[in-house]
């Protein structure tokens, strides 16, 4: 009989076990936020380093509001940003739910010294999104780059240049003109999907942004197959998922994976708390 007691205890603890997952991977996990912090170029020690703050899909949705992107924007401040980029995604499905006046409300809070920049995301184009995204970007502060380049003039003569695509799913992504590339001190190319990557290779930039992928929202160590079956429910984010790459290009640029802020197919996190990303660039 105390064999039979000893597997009851064990099924207890294995229920309640998975019941607490469960619990932490929907109502937890998917309203923390953890800042990682990357410095690139150090061998510049001549120039005091840029801090540039990513964020990225942040899929507004019925239960992820703009009071909780409130909380995102209080982080992004607190941080005291020189640059704010936004990689796409800012809604999860604008035909299922839509709060303009308030994400734009929040969105103004953003505080940055040199500005704000954001690109497009498959999301901003779906539901109807893609008659909305560029007024509340605008409207937000941003400025909202679609194949295009955006330099900023920093105060001690330097120029970063930052290269905004269009969407590689939904969108017609295009290299603008290239003549302010080789004018800049420092490049930077935002894609929302990081694996279009690829068709960017020649190009001479010191560093990719990008998003989309999440990392899967769900990544149990010992259980690959899971992580594997995660991210195969993202397309254009197979080979490259999530974190810093170096790219085996010329420039050997470093691809960075944002897995974001909110969530798409299911309202649950494990194992990849969301993100807000910074950089300490020395241009």
């Amino acid at each position: 009989m105390k064999w039979l007691k000893r597997i009851a205890l064990l099924l207890i603890i294995l229920i309640f076990s998975v019941a607490g997952c469960v619990f932490y991977a929907f109502q937890i996990e998917p309203y923390r936020i953890k800042v990682n912090e990357h410095t690139m170029n150090e061998k510049r020690k001549d120039i005091n380093n840029l801090k540039i703050v990513q964020i990225s899909d942040l899929h507004i949705k019925d239960d992820f509001t703009y009071k909780n992107l409130g909380k995102v924007v209080n982080e992004v401040n607190s941080l005291d940003p020189d640059i704010v980029v936004f990689t796409g995604d800012l809604y999860d499905n604008y035909a299922k739910y839509n709060d303009d006046e308030n994400v734009i409300a929040e969105l103004q809070k953003i505080n940055a010294k040199f500005g704000k920049i954001a690109s497009w995301g498959n999301r901003d184009y779906g539901g109807g999104a893609v008659r909305k995204y560029g007024t509340i970007m605008e409207r937000s502060g941003f400025i909202l780059l679609k194949n295009e380049h955006w330099q900023v003039a920093l105060e001690n003569g330097r120029e970063i240049l930052f290269t905004g695509l269009d969407d590689s799913m939904l969108g017609s992504p295009e290299m603008p003109d290239d003549v302010k590339v080789y004018d800049s001190d420092y490049k930077i190319l935002l894609t929302h999907e990081p694996d279009a990557v690829k068709d960017y290779l020649g190009y001479d930039y010191d560093m990719i942004l990008s998003g989309h992928s999440h990392g899967g929202q769900v990544n149990i160590q010992f259980l690959p197959l899971v992580n594997k079956k995660a991210m195969s429910a993202t397309g254009l984010a197979s080979e490259y998922n999530r974190g810093m790459y170096i790219l085996k290009n010329a420039a050997k640029s470093s691809l960075y994976v944002n897995t974001g802020i909110g969530t798409t197919h299911i309202s649950a996190r494990f194992g990849v708390v969301p993100e807000i990303a910074v950089f300490y660039v020395a241009p």
